[in-house]
């Protein structure tokens, strides 16, 4: 017997009837991709009477004609400008609040940094049949969502610039502690990752290359921000100016991997990623920290038994390149 799925599904009514669903949107998008009702209904596999009946209920509710017959054509049908501005406006609301194509949510969501470790856990789990979604929002935006009950796991590395501490210092500025547990992760090497070509024997070397960003509220951003507060010391920058001369700096992606795609691809020169990302693509990388990466979970989650073990299995991974366990 499988796994229970929870599934979110988006409907349009008017006084309190469904005229407008997924299957319904389904049937526009195969229309407007096919051009004939033949062909939608064979590649949704539904009846042709059924297919009719969801245009007259969609076309009665909203008073108006979604599609035409398409002349020359048999079986041919388009949609008309109203149909189309339905089906734009259900896509836009679909994609706001359901993330997996198919409706499907996971009892239990991970929210945080990216990291190596943490992709292999989840990735495991989900192939042994658990469901467990992923966001990777940075560390910030992890523990906004865990403190807010939009989480049930966040991955943080955030250090405090004044003390040098990792991660507890947030968890109590966000005042968070009565609905948090902080559960000790690893260390990982953070660094300036570039292809091996380039020599980069000093931080201001990188003032005349091609940088990717990393999003606000990640824990990289904050060691970029660092970098640069270093370099402006160095060179009578400021930290102002070195934001607008460096080259990319508005280049903003939101995962190390993605960071390290750029560089192999030649988008950019360097970013700052975490070392295992980087030998997983043949980078180099300049060392900048040995970060501690910690994993918070909701007090209310807690007993979760995907949550379990997921810190079950963060606990005792495997070491690898790039990474202290602890």
């Amino acid at each position: 017997m499988g796994r229970l799925r929870y599934r979110l599904e988006v409907v349009l009514e008017r006084d309190g009837k469904v005229i407008m669903d997924n299957i319904t949107a389904k049937l526009l998008e195969a229309l407007e991709k096919k051009g004939s009702l033949l062909s939608a209904v064979k590649d949704l596999g539904i009846p042709y009477s059924r297919a009719w009946e969801l245009i007259n209920r969609l076309e009665s509710g909203v008073e108006a004609k979604v599609v035409n017959p398409r002349r020359g054509y048999r079986g041919g049908m388009v949609l008309t400008d109203e149909g189309r501005d339905l089906l734009n406006r259900y896509r836009s609301i679909t994609q706001r609040y359901v993330w997996n194509p198919n409706g499907s949510v996971c009892d239990t969501v991970y929210a945080g940094s990216d990291d190596c470790l943490v992709r292999d856990v989840i990735e495991d789990m989900r192939n042994e049949g658990y469901c467990i979604d992923a966001y990777w929002v940075g560390s910030m935006g992890g523990l906004n969502m865990v403190t807010l009950g939009l989480a049930d796991i966040a991955g943080i590395h955030l250090v405090d610039p004044s003390s040098g501490e990792y991660n507890v210092p947030y968890i109590s500025s966000f005042g968070a502690w009565d609905g948090v547990v902080l559960i000790r992760g690893y260390l990982r090497l953070l660094g300036i990752v570039h292809r091996p070509h380039l020599s980069i024997s000093d931080i201001t070397d990188i003032l005349g290359l091609k940088m990717v960003n990393r999003n606000p509220g990640s824990g990289t951003r904050l060691v970029i921000e660092l970098l640069l507060n270093g370099i402006a010391a160095q060179t009578g920058y400021s930290v102002d100016e070195l934001r607008r001369n460096i080259r990319g700096y508005n280049d903003v992606v939101k995962t190390h991997v993605e960071v390290t795609e750029k560089i192999v691809r030649g988008i950019a020169d360097y970013g700052i990623a975490t070392a295992g990302q980087a030998l997983t693509m043949g980078l180099t990388t300049r060392p900048l920290a040995l970060e501690e990466f910690d994993i918070v979970v909701a007090k209310s989650s807690i007993n979760k038994p995907t949550v379990r073990e997921f810190i079950r299995r963060i606990s005792k991974v495997s070491p690898r390149p790039g990474y202290v366990m602890l």
